[in-house]
C-alpha cells in the first residue's frame, strides 16, 4: 500500500536510468546458487511489490443501508479511503468513486467505519506512532470538505467503539482525556460536530471496557474491583434507573468477554474460559443467569463469533487449530455462502476451494453482505445479494503468478518436556534439500502467529529470496488454552527460548533448514527473543534482526503506558518489578546484562516514538556492542513508534533486512529499489 498511479510515470523513467545500478544480488548459499544456475528459482519479485502496492484495493464495508461501499486504496502518494454506490460495484472504471486522502491509518482496533446514517465515515489516525490515536469523520457526499477532527486533544488516546442510534450520525468512542490511566466513554455527533461525555471511570478500580447494547446505548461495563491490576473484574449491566448489576465476577487470569448484549430479549453472548482450559462461546440467560455452551473445541480457544448487525444470536464462529476454520451455526446462511463460492469458482475468481469464506461486512437488514474468500494465495471480496443471489466481485485480481510463492504449512512437534508446540513453516520454491532459515518470532508473548495466504506478505518476500521461514507459537502464546499460556510463567528467558530453538532443530531434522545458515528475526518480545537467542547460542545463528526489542525488562515495565491495565500478566510472566529480588532477577535475564555474549552480526531497528519499548533499550544495545567492537547496524525512524507503518519507512526497513540476510545467509537481494527515490 502506498503509491499513487501518478508516480508510475516517474518510476518508469527512473527505471531505465537505474537499470544497471539496480541489479539484484545473486545468492552465495551453495544450495540457492545451484538452484539458480539450474533455473529452478522463481523470478525475484521487487521489494516495492510487497510494501508499495499501487493495485491494493481491500477491506470493503457496506453502509448500513446497503447503498454504498467503502474500502481502502491508494490515494495520492499514500493510503486512503474510497466510496462508491453499491449499485456500481461491478464497474471497473472510476465513475462514481469518491476518494479521501486519510494517510496511514492506525493499526489497532476498528480503523474505519460507516456511521449509522450511511453518510459519514469515522477513521482513526496515529500520526507519530505514540499511540495517542485521534478520530476523524468525513462526509462521503462531500469528498472535498475538510474532515472533522473529533478528538484534537494533544497527548490523548481515543478509540472508536460503536455506531449510535439507527439512522443517526452519532457514534461512541473512548478517550483518556480526563485521566490518562482510564478511558471514559463519549458520544460524537457528525451532524452537529459536537461531543458529549457519556460515562467515566470513578471510585475504586478502573473501567476496562464500555459495552454498547443492541439498542445502541450504553448497556454494560467491565470494571476492576480494586485499584491493583489482577483484582477481580466485574462484568456489570446497566439498569433502567442508571444503576449497575453484576452479571459475572471474573478472576485475574479468567476470561469472560461479552460480545453482544441484548437487554430487551434478556440475552448476553460471550467468549469465556471460566472453569475450563479453552475459551468457548456461550449464551447467558439474564433472567436465570444460566449459561449454555454454543460452540467449543478441545484443541484451541475459539477466536471470535459473528453476529447479525442489529439483533440476534451468533451465526458463525472462528477458530485456528492449524489452518483457520469458519464454522456456521446458521446452516441456511452457510449454504448460501457455499453456493456463492461455487459461483465464484465457476467464474474463475477463485483458483481453488477457499480455506475459509466469511461475511466481512453486512448491511443492517442482513440481505446484502460482503464475503471474503481466502484461498491458498489470494483474498477475494465479493458482494452478495441474498434476495437475488447476485454475486459481484469487488477486489481486483492480485493472485501471484503460479509457482511464484510457497504455501504456508502448519506444523507441530513435542518439546523436550513433552509439551506440544505449534507453528507455521514456508519453504522456498525451487530449492532441493535444506535451505537457509529465518526464524520469525512473534511478539507479546501473548500473541500468536496465524496462517496466511501465500500472497504479497513479508513472509513470502523472505521465501522469494530463498529462505525457509519458521513461525513458532512457543509456550505463553495465546490461542492454545489457559494451561499453555501459563506454561510461559517466568520462562521468558528459559523454556520459551527453548521452544524457539527446538522448533529450529525440528526444521533441521525435517530437512527444511540448513543448520549452518540460520538467522533470527523478531519484533517487540520477538526482538527480545532475537537478543536472547544470540546470547544463549542454542544454535550457530549467523545474524539477528531486532526490531523494537526489549533489552531491559525493569525499565520497560516501569515505563509502560498509563492506560495499560494488564500489569498482572507482566508479573505472571516476568515477575514483580516492585519486589527487589524479582526485579534483580528480571535485570539479570535482560539482554543488556549479557550483551557481551552477542558476537553474531546484529541489525537493530527502532521507532523514536515507541511508548511500549523505549528507544533507549536499542540505544543501549547498540552503544555497548559498538564499544565492544561487535558488528552492529542501527536504523531509527523519527516518525514511527512500536510499529513501522508508513510505506516509505517499511520499504527502507525491508531493504535493510533484505541486504542483511543476503550478507549473512547468502540469499538473493533485489538491490536498490527506485521507489526509494519517491518524495515524501
Amino acid at each position: 500500500m502506498g503509491l499513487a498511479s501518478r508516480w508510475m510515470a516517474v518510476g518508469m523513467a527512473l527505471s531505465a536510468v537505474l537499470a544497471l545500478g539496480a541489479c539484484g544480488t545473486a545468492p552465495t548459499d551453495l544450495a540457492l546458487a545451484a538452484a539458480q544456475q539450474q533455473g529452478e528459482l522463481p523470478p525475484l519479485v521487487p521489494l516495492r511489490r510487497f510494501v508499495a502496492n499501487v493495485d491494493y484495493v481491500d477491506g470493503h464495508a457496506l453502509s448500513p443501508d446497503a447503498r454504498k461501499l467503502l474500502w481502502v486504496q491508494v490515494v495520492g502518494t499514500d493510503i486512503g479511503l474510497a466510496v462508491r454506490p453499491a449499485a456500481d460495484a461491478a464497474s471497473t472504471g472510476g465513475a462514481g468513486v469518491r476518494t479521501f486522502a486519510t494517510g496511514t491509518l492506525a493499526r489497532s482496533g476498528p480503523t474505519y467505519s460507516w456511521l449509522a446514517d450511511s453518510r459519514h465515515v469515522a477513521y482513526v489516525k496515529d500520526f507519530s506512532g505514540d499511540e495517542n490515536t485521534q478520530i476523524f469523520v468525513v462526509d462521503s457526499e462531500q469528498p472535498d470538505a475538510r474532515p472533522w477532527a473529533v478528538t484534537p486533544w494533544p497527548g490523548v488516546r481515543s478509540t472508536y467503539v460503536a455506531r449510535g442510534a439507527a439512522g443517526s450520525a452519532r457514534f461512541f468512542f473512548t478517550a483518556n482525556r480526563r485521566d490518562r490511566a482510564s478511558m471514559g466513554l463519549f458520544e460524537g455527533d457528525a451532524a452537529t460536530r459536537t461531543v458529549r461525555e457519556v460515562a467515566r471511570s470513578e471510585g475504586e478500580g478502573h473501567v476496562l471496557a464500555w459495552l454498547i447494547g443492541t439498542d445502541r446505548q450504553l448497556a454494560g461495563r467491565t470494571r476492576q474491583l480494586g485499584n491493583a491490576d489482577g483484582s477481580d473484574v466485574a462484568i456489570e449491566l446497566k439498569n433502567a434507573d442508571g444503576s449497575w448489576r453484576v452479571l459475572r465476577t471474573v478472576k485475574a487470569f479468567d476470561l469472560f468477554w461479552p460480545q453482544r448484549i441484548d437487554l430487551a430479549n434478556g440475552k448476553v453472548w460471550a467468549m469465556t474460559n471460566i472453569g475450563r482450559d479453552k475459551a468457548v462461546l456461550v449464551e447467558v440467560d439474564l433472567a436465570s443467569g444460566s449459561e449454555r455452551v454454543l460452540a467449543e473445541d478441545g484443541e484451541v480457544d475459539l477466536d471470535n463469533a459473528q453476529y447479525p448487525p442489529m439483533q440476534g444470536a451468533p451465526y458463525a464462529y472462528a477458530m485456528e487449530p492449524g489452518m483457520p476454520r469458519f464454522i456456521y451455526l446458521d446452516a441456511a446462511l452457510g449454504a448460501e455462502v457455499a453456493q456463492a463460492v461455487r459461483t465464484a469458482r465457476s467464474r474463475g475468481w477463485l483458483d481453488s476451494e477457499p480455506v475459509l469464506t466469511r461475511p466481512s461486512s453486512v448491511a443492517e437488514d442482513s440481505r446484502q453482505m460482503v464475503l471474503r474468500a481466502v484461498t491458498g494465495d489470494e483474498a477475494v471480496e465479493m458482494l452478495l445479494d441474498r434476495d437475488t443471489q447476485q454475486l459481484t466481485r469487488l477486489t481486483p485480481p492480485r493472485r501471484p503468478d503460479p509457482g511464484l510463492f510457497s504455501p504456508v504449512e502448519p506444523f507441530a512437534f513435542k518439546a523436550s518436556d513433552g509439551l506440544t508446540v505449534h507453528g507455521y513453516v514456508v519453504r522456498p520454491r525451487g530449492v532441493k534439500g535444506p535451505a537457509p532459515l529465518v526464524i520469525d518470532i512473534h511478539g507479546g508473548p501473548w500473541g500468536r502467529d496465524r496462517w496466511q495466504a501465500a500472497g504479497f506478505t513479508n513472509t513470502q518476500m523472505l521465501a522469494n529470496r530463498g529462505y525457509a521461514v519458521l513461525h513458532v507459537n512457543y509456550r505463553g502464546s495465546a490461542g492454545y488454552g489457559r494451561a499453555f499460556m501459563l506454561a510461559g510463567a517466568h520462562e521468558y528467558n528459559g523454556r520459551m527460548q527453548g521452544d524457539i530453538a527446538e522448533a529450529a532443530q525440528w526444521a533441521v531434522d525435517q530437512g527444511i533448514a540448513d543448520p549452518k545458515r540460520m538467522a533470527v528475526f523478531g519484533v517487540s518480545f520477538g526482538g527480545f527473543s532475537v537478543l536472547a537467542q544470540l546470547i544463549q547460542k542454542r544454535h550457530d545463528y549467523r545474524c539477528g534482526i531486532d526490531v523494537v526489542g526489549v533489552a531491559n525488562w525493569p525499565r520497560v515495565i516501569e515505563n509502560w503506558p498509563p492506560f495499560w491495565r494488564n500489569r498482572h500478566f507482566f508479573a505472571m510472566t516476568y515477575g514483580d518489578v516492585g519486589n527487589p529480588a524479582e526485579r534483580a532477577e528480571m535485570l539479570a535475564n535482560s539482554p543488556i546484562s549479557q550483551i557481551d555474549r552477542i558476537t553474531a552480526p546484529l541489525l537493530v531497528i527502532h521507532g523514536s516514538n515507541d511508548i511500549r519499548v523505549l528507544r533507549q533499550d536499542s540505544d543501549d544495545v547498540v552503544a555497548e556492542l559498538r564499544r565492544l567492537g561487535r558488528p552492529v547496524q542501527y536504523m531509527t525512524f523519527a516518525d514511527e513508534g512500536h510499529n513501522v507503518r508508513k510505506w516509505r519507512n517499511r520499504l527502507a526497513l525491508w531493504r535493510e533486512v533484505e541486504d542483511t540476510l543476503a550478507s549473512c545467509l547468502g540469499g538473493r537481494s533485489n538491490g536498490f529499489d527506485f521507489y526509494q527515490l519517491m518524495p515524501r
